[in-house]
């Protein structure tokens, strides 16, 4: 019986830590985006970017309804630097498919779960990332966000 009321006050806690992201639509996007969350994401207000700790993995949720059918979807994840250019997670899994449900239905409500791992490597700052799936014919839900990574 303790073990049971434990899983249940852990997977409330796991819930309450996720906090849903302050997004911004992209130019060209077919999705109708719902929400975003990330866990973790500390930060000291709503409106401040989730800080991030390097060495420890992060799950982003986006929930989403695409205004287009689809049978694959290929995920890409890039860093948006100041001068506009984009520089990709050479490392995330482009295969969006084993995240989230396919094919995708135009109007039927999904969500793609990823781990996010944040390596040693990444340097310590804060950063505008942009989150596109992408179908074979173009069409793509897309966002960016701020994320803040510290040590």
């Amino acid at each position: 019986m303790y073990s049971l009321k434990s899983l249940l006050i852990f997977a409330i806690m796991g819930i309450a830590f996720a906090e849903v992201a302050q997004i911004r639509e992209c130019d060209v996007n077919d999705c109708e985006l719902l929400e975003v969350r990330v866990d973790p994401c500390a930060r000291d207000n709503a409106n401040a970017p989730c800080t991030l700790r390097r060495r420890k993995p992060a799950t982003m949720e986006l929930d989403f309804k695409p205004n287009f059918d689809a049978d694959t979807l290929s995920a890409s994840l890039n860093w948006v630097t100041n001068t506009g250019n984009e520089l990709p997670l050479i490392t995330m899994d482009r295969e969006a498919c084993k995240y989230t449900a396919c094919p995708v239905k135009s109007g039927e409500q999904q969500t793609y779960k990823v781990e996010i791992p944040m390596d040693s490597k990444f340097p310590l700052n804060t950063y505008n990332i942009k989150w596109a799936l992408t179908a074979p014919s173009g069409k793509k839900c897309c966002f960016t966000h701020n994320i803040k990574l510290v040590r």
